[in-house]
């Protein structure tokens, strides 16, 4: 159905929000971001198909057992991100929290197919990359720190603050809604034709 993808990618965000407000001031941070999550994810995963096999530990104990491995993870990678790539200040503390996004569980949970996950995780691979490359090139003028349009730039600094970051999230769910809806109406118009 064309309004699933509408609401796939609402989920995506709203699972993935505080990586994509927090870590994406510049492509380089958002990119670490995304590999820190998706680290945290497949180490979450393979954690729950082992603690799924012993119907003896209670459920809390096992999501417990998750987000602690997730933080972990996170928290150990953030501490290594900034000898590989410049990470800003601010975004010091979403890389050692991002382990702990819904996204990083979304796997884990009940109901979820391989193919459901694999297309949500490529959505927010999009959204991450995306936005660190939207906020640092319009807000900054840069692009993994550098100038790709020489002397040349007009900045608008206010996409590369929070207030930014929500912004342009925003538009891309207004965005996704607004084509779902288009693509909802041709549809019914094609299916009404041919009935």
């Amino acid at each position: 159905m064309v309004m699933d993808q509408s609401l796939r990618v609402e989920r995506v965000v709203l699972l993935g929000m505080v990586t994509l407000l927090g870590a994406t001031g510049d492509l380089a941070t958002a990119l670490a971001a995304l590999v820190i999550s998706a680290a945290a994810a497949l180490v979450v995963y393979a954690a729950w198909a082992l603690l799924r096999l012993s119907v003896s530990i209670p459920a809390a104990a096992r999501w417990g057992a998750l987000i602690a491995i997730g933080f972990a993870v996170s928290w150990a990678l953030a501490s290594v991100a900034p000898y590989l790539v410049p990470i800003r200040d601010g975004a010091m503390l979403f890389l050692r929290i991002a382990g702990l996004m819904p996204i990083v569980y979304y796997a884990a949970g009940d109901g979820a197919s391989g193919r459901d996950v694999l297309v949500s995780w490529a959505q927010f691979t999009v959204l991450v990359a995306g936005a660190g490359a939207v906020r640092e090139f319009f807000g900054r003028g840069t692009l993994l720190g550098y100038l790709p349009g020489g002397s040349f730039t007009i900045r608008a600094g206010f996409l590369a603050s929070p207030v930014g970051a929500f912004l342009l999230i925003a538009t891309v769910v207004l965005a996704a809604r607004i084509v779902s809806s288009a693509l909802g109406t041709s549809n019914e118009a094609a299916g009404g034709t041919d009935e």
